[in-house]
């Protein structure tokens, strides 16, 4: 189903400034020959959590995976228009798309945890970003299923 419009903020939301704003304009995707996105164009304030709703198949993924530049390697891909980060084109030359996936989040309707176990997957962000020693891992991880009430499930 192909997305298409404006993305409207709340009455009285201000308009995307500031340290983590998004601005999208005239976004279009394409897979192939296969136009996905069209002409969609948003202001995001940063620092706020922005739900983005909508029926299924109308683009949602697709908005959010070319948010955190998730389809880069997927054959036939094209993006046109521009999606900037506090001014600053995610898609340009020098963007280190890591650091750009430690600043915008997503979080999908249904978990997408990675082929590992529950604390593997609860302790991959630390790991990848080196927040925690080696010899910590396990303590830590237990804790936070302990906070979230999920340990008794993973053991």
């Amino acid at each position: 189903m192909l997305m298409e419009g404006r993305v409207v903020p709340p009455e009285g939301a201000s308009a995307a400034v500031g340290e983590g704003a998004v601005t999208i304009d005239d976004l279009r995707v394409s897979f192939g020959a296969t136009q996905v996105l069209k002409g969609i164009s948003a202001r995001i304030a940063g620092g706020k959590v922005t739900a983005l709703i909508g029926p299924t198949g109308c683009g949602k993924t697709t908005l959010l995976r070319a948010l955190n530049r998730l389809h880069d390697q997927r054959p036939g891909f094209r993006l046109d228009g521009s999606i900037l980060l506090e001014g600053r084109s995610i898609y340009g030359r020098g963007i280190d798309v890591r650091d750009l996936r430690r600043r915008m989040g997503m979080l999908f309707q249904r978990p997408n945890p990675f082929p590992q176990s529950i604390q593997e997957n609860v302790a991959l962000g630390a790991r990848i970003h080196g927040l925690w020693q080696r010899s910590e891992v396990k303590a830590r991880t237990e804790g936070l299923l302990r906070d979230v009430g999920l340990w008794d499930s993973v053991q």
